[in-house]
């Protein structure tokens, strides 16, 4: 059995030398090759094709007509989409709500082993939590960043919420409005004496 090792289509008629321009047409022919091993394709724009001979078509063993795809535009890498570790942390500490202090805390961890934070200090809160300030390496600015206490149960939770931030980033928390009821009206039934 014959191996057949095809070159992609070519970006030049084989002929002219033409450039394919992207949604133009042209034919592949596959031809002897010139050693006389085994075949080799070549690419002709549609003029060159229509100018070959009734001989050389008869020596190709296959041809086909090729239409060059148009230049689709790429799609930015699902990254580009993705937040950062920097920006989910400036974020949340930027919010300020209790409720972040895990996240904030693990994503702190992330990027001091990342070395994208250094450590500079660790001090105690009015509460007595651990609060550790952190310098951003490249701009200098500092983070600081309450220890919470972590419990096992909670961190799937945690892990959760930071995967969450990385994906989509920090959304505003909904703010919901109450309304007052609107009072119904009183109505009085006057009964008919008789």
């Amino acid at each position: 059995m014959a191996d057949w090792r095809l070159k992609p289509r070519a970006q030049r008629c084989a002929a002219c030398g033409a450039p394919f321009a992207p949604g133009c047409g042209g034919h592949s022919l596959l031809m002897p090759a010139a050693d006389g091993e085994g075949h080799e394709r070549r690419d002709l724009c549609a003029a060159c094709f229509a100018a070959l001979g009734a001989r050389e078509r008869a020596l190709a063993s296959a041809a086909w007509a090729f239409t060059v795809p148009q230049a689709v535009p790429r799609r930015a890498p699902e990254e580009a989409h993705k937040v950062s570790p920097e920006e989910a942390l400036r974020a949340l500490v930027g919010r300020a709500d209790p409720r972040d202090g895990a996240a904030a805390y693990v994503l702190a961890l992330l990027l001091e082993r990342g070395k994208r934070l250094a450590e500079r200090q660790v001090a105690r809160d009015a509460a007595g939590r651990r609060v550790h300030l952190y310098e951003l390496r490249g701009t200098g600015e500092l983070i600081s960043v309450a220890e919470p206490a972590l419990d096992a149960e909670a961190l799937p939770g945690i892990q959760r919420r930071v995967a969450e931030l990385l994906a989509f980033g920090v959304r505003p928390r909904p703010c919901v409005r109450r309304f007052r009821r609107a009072r119904r009206p009183a109505y009085r039934v006057k009964r008919r004496r008789g």
